[in-house]
């Protein structure tokens, strides 16, 4: 008896699916539907704990009834009236707290209706944008299929891949990548590692009888978050309920006597006493009226931050705040506000910060109001001029009019270097971030750019002149430019610098444009094959090799070479220990290293006895779940052991992507000659010089000369600040993101993240020439600030949460150096101090008709020990040492 019942009720679940695949969703022209229906849309962060009320959620609900009439039917479609006959908004949190939304039910909306798909939508113009997306959305609860499978839809969402499963009486459809054509306004920072991932589900689940939708229930949720850090996110979730009350016979008057749609259409349009408006299904972003509030003048807010933005508080979260509540303002305002604030007497002292702003604002007018206060023809006062270049270099979608204005001041307008380089620089990084969009690349003003720094490249009477526009090359990272680099670094002339400088400049591009042939070239670099090159040359050579997917054979080549090649031994002792340093981060190698290292004819002690100074290390300078921030210290000496180029590297590993933040390198050479020392041949020719080389993000920055010759040097020594003194200040977006989510229920939900960073680079040396000694010390402080809004804002009221994280640090950089005796003792030091980083997430509601709003607060803090970084055992060894008696 049990398994004839089973057997039954398989065969009314067969008998059920075939019925929805057989037929589709039809109403009975005749009748009128009536519905309740009901919506919230909640806000908070993802996976919060809800255990006390300021971590639950907040938001608003709206509940109404409406009725589905179809008015008109013919040859399978139906022309549907959709009338709300009551609605009321109350508030999550309070209960209590319910307003009449009478403007619902003022005008219905129209609707061409086609076996379960919505065709064209017909709207009264006196409804409200508010009123008509949340009665496009009630319509697209109507749009549903009852056969199985996937299809692309358009909804109030917009063009959606809708897949629908059924199971039994059940329908369930599954919403995925929807785009809407509402774009405008909407940008994203193309850096991964700096990006914010969004991540959508949307679901409807249906109960049909009798071919019309009985029930239905959705949910519709969106979570965004940073790739960096995923614990700093917000979430919006829509829910839906949808549910048949009753039925009846519809109003005689009601029915349109006509033969087909474009006449009901007419007769809708010819009796409405206001325009009726053919307008598509998906919802519109609500139009926001400027109030003193919300619309507020920069010139205004610049009284109330002004004193956080002065000199002194760059690279602290005061002044990123500041940053954040001025370019919100900029964007907001057109040339002349941004004119005048930069002009007014509040920003007297301020001028350079409120620079950073204008360039991070990245819109036209605030680009116009900077050229017109800027001046890039004299060749005294540069401070301004030059910051705004510093600012240009970071901008995270920059508009083709920057790149515009940036070419006319290099053709024009800059006949001081100082200024030329800057532009020149700035524009190579500014093609860069424009080219991370492959469709921008192929605009026209990409090739102007090339033919531009290749035709200054040529027309170059000094090298200086060359390392300028190469520079350029190597920031814009365009694969265009590989030949011209090539051939500067095989130059038979050039000096160690051009080919350094040229080596470098590839850094940037892609490895998928590097074939056989250009990792030939530079394997050649490193063996000499056709000159000789200084072995700064050669090591960066050998890094970008290493960089990319090297087969096991380069490595054992380079290997071999470094065993080899004992006359080299500080190139030698520096490539081993990159190689082993670059494999700790970078898989690929990890593995091509240790297939090498099974082989004991390289993998013995001539292999990792050598006797070099120079070292290569790196490791962790903070731990997350996401990201890992990694610091390294890289120095290489001459043949005689005086130090040749120091670097220090901090980047940000995460799972997909390594991300340079810093590198800051000094560089000398031909100092035997100042220190009595025995010169390598191969720099008896080469002036004394040092200088130090910046990389923000991987951005060249212009380069600093220290000294050049012994005069230099005098010069520099009794000139050295023996007090900080600020060498670089910044401040430039990080996180740049605008996005807003298309809510299944017509409401439209807004994204913006920002993210500040503050930088403030100082430095000092204490130099004795009587006690042969010298101390220095480079302080790089930094502040983060990063802001979060996901926001509705409406006629009806506004909610949202916002995430705020900040913290700020420093990282010092110390140096004794004691030449009294050779060899030379030095001992380097990195230390940081005790740092917090705060997390806070508002969350809010407020509605019109509530005398009441209502906010939540939750902060998080989370404090990092001080701490001391190892550097390599050879320089604890000579710190212990050199500090010995201190």
């Amino acid at each position: 008896m049990e398994g004839k019942y089973r057997y039954i009720i398989y065969i009314y679940f067969i008998l059920a699916i075939l019925a929805l695949q057989a037929k589709s969703v039809h109403y009975e022209f005749g009748k009128t539907y009536k519905y309740t229906y009901e919506t919230t849309v909640l806000f908070n962060e993802d996976s919060a704990k809800k255990e006390s009320r300021a971590q639950q959620d907040v938001g608003l609900r709206m509940r109404m009834e409406f009725e589905f009439t179809p008015l008109f039917e013919g040859d399978g479609s139906q022309l549907v009236r959709l009338q709300v006959s009551q609605a009321a908004l109350t508030s999550l949190h309070r209960g209590g707290m319910e307003g009449q939304l009478l403007d619902m039910g003022k005008f219905p909306l129209y609707f061409e209706y086609t076996d379960g798909e919505v065709g064209s939508v017909w709207s009264i113009e006196g409804d409200s944008v508010f009123c008509t997306n949340i009665k496009k959305g009630i319509v697209s609860m109507f749009q549903v299929q009852m056969q199985a499978g996937e299809r692309t839809e358009l909804d109030v969402s917009g063009e959606c891949k809708m897949v629908y499963k059924i199971s039994g009486p059940t329908i369930i459809k599954q919403k995925l990548d929807c785009e809407n054509l509402e774009i405008a306004g909407q940008h994203s920072n193309e850096n991964e590692v700096f990006g914010i991932k969004s991540v959508s589900s949307s679901t409807l689940t249906y109960q049909l009888e009798n071919n019309v939708v009985h029930s239905v229930m959705g949910s519709d949720r969106h979570v965004a978050s940073l790739n960096v850090k995923a614990t700093l996110n917000s979430m919006v979730l829509a829910t839906q309920k949808l549910t048949l009350l009753s039925t009846e016979p519809m109003s005689a008057g009601d029915k349109l006597p006509v033969s087909d749609m474009e006449a009901a259409a007419n007769i809708i349009k010819q009796g409405s006493n206001y325009p009726v408006l053919d307008m598509l299904l998906p919802s519109t972003p609500e139009t926001q009226q400027c109030t003193p509030n919300t619309c507020r003048k920069p010139k205004d807010i610049l009284k109330e931050v002004k004193d956080s933005l002065e000199s002194s508080k760059v690279g602290k979260v005061e002044a990123a705040h500041a940053f954040l509540k001025l370019l919100k303002a900029f964007r907001t305002s057109g040339k002349d506000a941004i004119a005048e604030t930069l002009t007014c007497p509040d920003s007297a002292y301020v001028v350079n910060q409120l620079l950073d702003v204008g360039v991070a604002t990245q819109t036209p007018g605030a680009q116009r109001a900077m050229m017109e206060l800027l001046n890039f023809e004299e060749q005294k006062n540069l401070v301004y001029p030059l910051r705004y270049l510093l600012g240009a270099a970071y901008t995270t979608h920059p508009g083709d009019y920057l790149i515009r204005d940036l070419m006319t001041i290099l053709k024009d307008k800059a006949p001081n270097p100082s200024v030329k380089g800057g532009v020149a620089l700035a524009l190579g990084a500014v093609i860069y971030s424009y080219c991370r969009n492959p469709q921008q690349c192929q605009d026209k003003i990409v090739s102007d750019y090339q033919e531009l720094i290749l035709s200054k490249y040529k027309q170059c009477p000094t090298e200086d002149c060359r390392l300028l526009y190469l520079r350029s090359m190597g920031n814009s990272g365009l694969p265009q430019f590989m030949g011209t680099i090539f051939e500067a670094v095989q130059e038979k002339n050039s000096s160690p610098m051009q080919g350094f400088t040229s080596v470098q400049a590839l850094r940037r591009i892609p490895e998928k444009f590097l074939g056989d042939k250009e990792k030939q070239a530079l394997l050649k670099i490193f063996h000499q094959t056709d000159r000789t090159y200084d072995s700064s040359v050669r090591a960066s050579a050998a890094e970008l090799l290493l960089g990319y997917n090297s087969s096991v054979a380069t490595v054992i080549n380079i290997f071999l070479s470094a065993v080899k090649d004992q006359k080299q031994h500080e190139l030698s002792t520096f490539i081993l220990g990159k190689v082993v340093d670059m494999a700790k981060y970078n898989s690929k190698l990890r593995t091509t290293l240790q297939d090498v290292l099974k082989d004991s004819v390289l993998n013995n002690y001539n292999l990792w006895a050598q006797r070099g100074k120079s070292s290569a290390f790196s490791s962790l300078l903070a731990e997350t779940s996401d990201a890992n921030a990694t610091y390294g210290l890289y120095m290489e000496s001459a043949r005689s052991g005086v130090m040749k180029k120091s670097a220090m590297d901090v980047s940000l590993v995460t799972q997909d992507a390594v991300q340079k933040l810093l590198s800051f390198g000094i560089y000398a050479s031909g100092l035997e000659s100042l220190l009595g020392q025995e010169m390598d041949p191969m720099d008896a020719d080469q002036e004394a010089t040092a200088g130090l080389g910046l990389k923000i993000l991987d951005v060249l920055l212009p380069p600093v000369e220290f000294f050049r010759g012994s005069s230099g040097l005098m010069s520099a020594v009794w000139n050295a600040p023996s007090d900080p003194v600020s060498a670089l200040q910044v401040s430039f977006l990080l996180q740049d993101h605008n996005e807003r989510f298309h809510l299944a229920n017509g409401l439209v939900v807004e994204l913006e993240v920002l993210g500040v960073v503050s930088i403030d680079l100082t430095g000092m040396v204490s130099i004795s020439l009587w006690n042969r000694n010298s101390e220095s010390l480079i302080r790089n402080s930094g502040a983060m600030v990063i802001e979060g809004t996901m926001s509705l804002t409406s006629e009806i009221g506004k909610a949202g949460a916002v995430f705020t994280a900040e913290g700020q640090s420093y990282i010092d950089f110390e140096t004794d150096v004691d030449f009294y005796n050779t060899p030379f003792k030095m001992c380097m030091q990195m230390k940081r101090p005790k740092t917090a980083f705060r997390h806070t997430l508002n969350k809010y509601e407020k509605a019109t008709k509530f005398d009441k709003s209502y906010k939540s607060k939750v902060v998080r803090v989370s404090h990092i020990d001080g701490l001391s970084y190892f550097l390599s055992q050879k320089n604890s060894e000579e710190c212990k040492a050199l500090l010995a008696n201190k």
